[in-house]
């Protein structure tokens, strides 16, 4: 091969990288402005996690009780699909519960919690797959446990989408 033919072959080769590197742009990171209007119309508040909704906007549950009431699904559906409304299409959802009883069947009710929120996610076009599930069990109580107020208050799902 002559040099000419090397150079020529180099030079091709470099324009056909460079051209393929104009492709390859990721995504553009973080929540649109249309995204975050929607969050906090729906409730949702900036944490260090992300996008929370949970503590201004309760999904509260009955003691030792894992299913939602038709109140509180109707609230978790109208989340569900202004989400999607605006392409926010994976979330978090993270249980809790209250102190009362064991550690490890607090842990197991937390998540059932989360997976019943889930469920109703689901019902509304979020794909399962696109759904985190967290127990937190009574590990992060928003209030003391040592009232009936307090502990139902800690009796909580909290939905969150991360700001990434």
């Amino acid at each position: 091969m002559s040099t000419l033919s090397i150079r020529c072959f180099f030079a091709v080769l470099l324009l056909a990288v460079l051209a393929l590197s104009g492709c390859q742009t990721a995504p553009p990171k973080g929540l649109s402005p249309a995204q975050v209007a929607v969050l906090k119309q729906q409730g949702f508040e900036l944490t260090d996690e992300g996008w929370e909704f949970g503590l201004s906007g309760k999904v509260l549950f009955g003691s030792d009780v894992e299913s939602l009431n038709p109140q509180s699904t109707e609230i978790v559906e109208r989340i569900g699909k202004a989400l999607l409304g605006v392409g926010i299409e994976r979330v978090r959802v993270d249980g809790h519960t209250d102190a009362s009883g064991k550690e490890t069947y607090n842990q197991q009710l937390s998540l059932r919690r989360a997976k019943s929120v889930a469920n109703v996610l689901g019902t509304v076009g979020m794909k399962q797959e696109n759904i985190q599930l967290q127990g937190l069990g009574s590990s992060e109580p928003v209030a003391s446990n040592d009232t009936a107020t307090g502990r139902t208050e800690n009796r909580r799902v909290a939905i969150v989408v991360s700001a990434d």
